[in-house]
């Protein structure tokens, strides 16, 4: 498939709105987005994270961030980024994996752009052929990686018009480990136990 020869013009920067917790229910799955599906490469997390972003504002996608990362996560097939069904999240990063790529997820929340992918909303490794490929304009590649854009006016910027709700979904396989993710209740079960804790250590 040859790369598309028309122009690649770079997205909008992207700020996120909500409120502090939503925000950091949409680093959380930014991080992890990037994390499992680039690795620990600064320049592929920067374009994971741009197409995610980019999903977010078009209208084929949901308009959360979280809502983007896991979209069809809940299926054992046809989730939208593989590593949220095929139980990769099982295998846990350590604390200087997830802070990397939280730095790189929080700057495309705060307005960083990666030039290069352009209006992005695809991607797949250059040693598989998915059947989508052919559909879409191929745009660039970023190490072995593959980019691609919708045809015609939906891969153009005025398609992504939409703005994300900055309401952001608990996500259930990241409550084991990120508290913005765990419900109400076992919140605050836990810091009651760990309250008791601290008072029965007291000498």
């Amino acid at each position: 498939i040859p790369f598309h020869a028309g122009p690649n013009p770079a997205a909008r920067p992207f700020r996120f709105g909500g409120p502090d917790e939503d925000r950091a229910r949409a680093s959380d799955c930014l991080a992890a987005a990037v994390l499992y599906e680039a690795g620990d490469d600064p320049e592929g997390q920067k374009a994971v994270a741009q197409v995610v972003l980019n999903r977010v504002r078009h209208p084929a996608f949901p308009k959360t961030v979280c809502g983007v990362v896991f979209q069809g996560s809940e299926r054992t097939t046809g989730c939208q980024f593989t590593f949220t069904c095929d139980g990769a999240l099982a295998r846990w990063y350590s604390d200087p994996f997830w802070e990397r790529a939280r730095k790189v997820g929080d700057a495309a929340l705060a307005g960083a752009v990666y030039r290069p992918v352009g209006h992005a909303t695809h991607y797949h490794t250059d040693w598989v052929v998915p059947y989508w490929s052919s559909s879409l304009d191929k745009i660039v590649a970023v190490h072995t990686h593959l980019f691609f854009r919708w045809t015609g006016w939906w891969g153009t910027p005025p398609a992504f018009r939409f703005a994300a709700t900055g309401s952001e979904p608990r996500v259930a396989q990241l409550a084991a480990h990120f508290d913005a993710h765990k419900l109400p209740e076992v919140l605050a079960a836990e810091t009651q136990a760990l309250a008791m804790q601290k008072a029965m250590a007291l000498p």
